[in-house]
């Protein structure tokens, strides 16, 4: 596996994924969206790999979209291909059968906010600031803002970040609830370290399920939501984890979960 713009590494059942264009504050060009997708597929096949935390090197997480490298793309149909290179990394962080943890710092901007926003967690240091910044440039929000914003704040809140651009501190994203935690900046990685191992040891076929049903929750009937609950439920009892876990609470030991 050849990345340029990215490193990857596992610890123990730990994938860590690091934006790495330290000089540009880890803006998104068309590589870094490739490089991207490939260590997260590596991620997903790996069978060890039960959990993963997407950081950023450097002194931000990342800075949004690279604007030297968008400036250059002149035709419609250029613009258009990058943005389906982007689009094909949205898809699948969006819909990644894992636990994806963002333990991000400093700048998190433009199309930064969206990888923000599309982890199930979201670690932030204390001095991270988030900014749906594309407005400064005469762009639209992209790699699912528009869908993931006002999921998150709300729509009005949401629309509010997007005319205004205005810079939102670590604190305000808790309260809105776009981070889960705040943490110093110094101890950023070693919470998302622990947070990371902890999931990592439970049950990932139903973290897996899981996911899947509540990233849909907006777009389905309660009914429909239901049958799909009770179909994944009586696979998941199936699964060895559910005789594990069954077994170990009613022998009041600590589950061994696979």
């Amino acid at each position: 596996m050849e990345l340029e713009t990215v490193l990857y590494r596992v610890e123990g059942n730990v994938g860590i994924v690091s934006l790495n264009r330290t000089k540009a504050m880890n803006s998104l060009n068309k590589q870094i969206f490739a490089d991207l997708t490939t260590a997260f597929e590596e991620a997903k096949k790996d069978d060890t790999v039960r959990c993963v935390i997407m950081n950023g090197e450097g002194r931000a997480f990342c800075a949004g979209g690279d604007i030297a490298e968008m400036k250059g793309i002149t035709t419609e149909e250029a613009f258009f291909d990058f943005m389906t290179v982007a689009g094909e990394f949205t898809t699948l962080l969006n819909t990644f059968p894992k636990p994806v943890i963002a333990a991000a710092h400093g700048a998190i901007a433009g199309a930064g906010t969206s990888l923000v926003m599309a982890a199930d967690i979201a670690l932030v240091a204390d001095n991270a600031m988030f900014i749906v910044a594309f407005g400064q440039v005469g762009l639209i929000p992209d790699c699912a803002c528009h869908y993931l914003l006002p999921r998150v704040v709300g729509p009005n809140r949401a629309k509010e970040l997007m005319l205004t651009q205005r810079a939102v501190k670590a604190d305000e994203m808790l309260t809105l609830g776009i981070a889960n935690r705040v943490v110093p900046a110094d101890q950023l990685m070693d919470e998302a370290m622990k947070l990371a191992n902890k999931i990592a040891k439970g049950p990932l076929n139903c973290y897996t399920m899981s996911k899947a049903l509540m990233n849909k929750a907006h777009e389905t009937t309660l009914e429909d939501l239901l049958k799909e609950e009770t179909a994944m439920q009586a696979a998941a009892r199936m699964n060895p984890n559910a005789e594990e876990g069954l077994g170990a609470f009613l022998e009041k030991r600590k589950a061994n979960f696979q």
